[in-house]
């Protein structure tokens, strides 16, 4: 049987490798001797794509930023914080986007250093996006009309939210875990004199205690910052749904045609409607590619064609009685011999029997208990007004439906 001082052993042992956090513990040359799972996750590949040893980390800094190796060098403290949560991008063939980490040194003892780092590439995501957002708005600050009061004071509200999300994350990213780092290397430096105090094994029980505590500090910073981030991404959301009304409200008035491609369109209006068929359950499948031609139209008109369409799926999946896998495919391709692009939005809700198709674009036409009759009539018209077509389509009641747009491209 394991005695307890090896069952905290392995519990340490655990508790490292579950860390979401990448722990390296190594000596004054650079040499591992020890690495948790986290780290091995990020830093094997990226040695072999480097070509770099994976039990030196003098070797991979070399590599990774050389900078950072010569201030650890040149570091002539025998214990304390080299740096803190300095940042550094990897990329790795295949991969479209580059893995941020925040990094931080930490001298232990003369011959013990301890290097420690995360994954924040959500978090720096967020950020861009945020800064891309800010840099829109104030170039199209002397374009754009003035909201409405109403969603002027929700941008207010929105502004203020993020400021404290801001304060929020200054306040989880504490020092508590940076002065239990400079104790346990002043308790490593004076373990004998501690035992000689507490009791013979008692002062490295103590730093082991202080490792923990500082450890679990750690792991309930990432967890707080992992939520913050997703607040980060929520702001985000809901300053792209005001950007989208502005440019509604803009566009109603004014009814300018310019060339942009419809993937965008596609994406405005999903964004407002995402949530609705995400609380219902829908998975959404997207098969739309980057390089799909530009076309000329009003692109507050066709966000809300869109935004009829997704909404006219959500409340289909209303209807439906029996439990089911609910998906909403949609699906942007390019007919060259039309010279159209062609967007199909197809669910799998309720249906309809077929011979609706054409009755359901007819004005004061629907298939549903409560409505006008004039959202997919007024959606038939703004694509026809833009050389397109638009039919809606479905193999019976319970087969669900497609709703599809042909839009002619721009040709060279």
């Amino acid at each position: 049987m394991r005695t307890e001082s090896e069952k905290e052993f392995h519990a340490l042992v655990d508790f490292l490798n579950q860390c979401p956090f990448g722990i390296i513990k190594a000596d004054q040359n650079g040499q591992i001797m020890m690495q948790n799972a986290a780290a091995s996750q990020i830093l094997i590949p990226f040695c072999m794509q480097s070509g770099c040893s994976t039990t030196d980390i003098f070797a991979i800094l070399k590599d990774l930023k050389p900078e950072w190796l010569e201030r650890i060098k040149n570091f002539k403290n025998n214990f304390g914080i080299i740096f803190e949560n300095e940042r550094v991008s990897l990329n790795f063939p295949g991969q479209s986007e580059s893995i941020y980490l925040a990094f931080s040194v930490i001298r232990i003892n003369e011959a013990v250093y301890q290097y420690a780092f995360n994954d924040i590439s959500a978090r720096v995501k967020v950020e861009e996006e945020l800064s891309a957002i800010a840099e829109t708005k104030a170039l199209e600050a002397g374009k754009l009309e003035m909201a409405t009061g109403v969603l002027h004071d929700i941008g207010n509200a929105v502004t203020s939210f993020g400021t404290d999300v801001a304060r929020l994350q200054a306040k989880a990213e504490g020092k508590e875990k940076t002065e239990l780092s400079k104790l346990e290397g002043l308790f490593e430096k004076k373990i004998d004199a501690l035992d000689t105090a507490l009791g013979r094994g008692k002062g490295a029980a103590l730093k082991k205690f202080l490792s923990a505590l500082r450890k679990s500090l750690e792991f309930r910073e990432g967890d707080i910052l992992t939520v913050i981030n997703k607040l980060y991404q929520t702001t985000s959301h809901i300053q792209d749904i005001l950007n989208i009304q502005r440019s509604y409200v803009k566009g109603k008035t004014k009814g300018e045609r310019a060339a942009f491609k419809l993937s965008t369109v596609i994406e405005d209006a999903m964004s407002i409607h995402e949530q609705s068929l995400v609380k219902r359950g829908v998975e959404i499948s997207r098969n739309i590619p980057l390089d799909n031609p530009p076309i000329k139209g009003d692109k507050t008109k066709l966000i809300q064609v869109l935004i009829n369409a997704f909404k006219n799926s959500a409340e289909a999946y209303d209807e439906l009685k029996e439990d089911r896998h609910k998906q909403l495919i949609i699906d942007l391709s390019i007919d060259r011999e039309s010279e159209m692009v062609v967007l199909s939005i197809k669910d799998n809700a309720i249906g309809f029997e077929p011979s609706l198709s054409e009755k359901l674009l007819e004005k004061g036409n629907t298939h549903k208990k409560t409505g006008t009759g004039f959202g997919l009539y007024n959606c038939k018209q703004i694509i026809e007004t833009h050389q397109g077509a638009l039919s809606i389509t479905s193999k019976g009641p319970g087969t669900g439906a497609e709703f599809i747009i042909k839009l002619p491209y721009i040709t060279e």
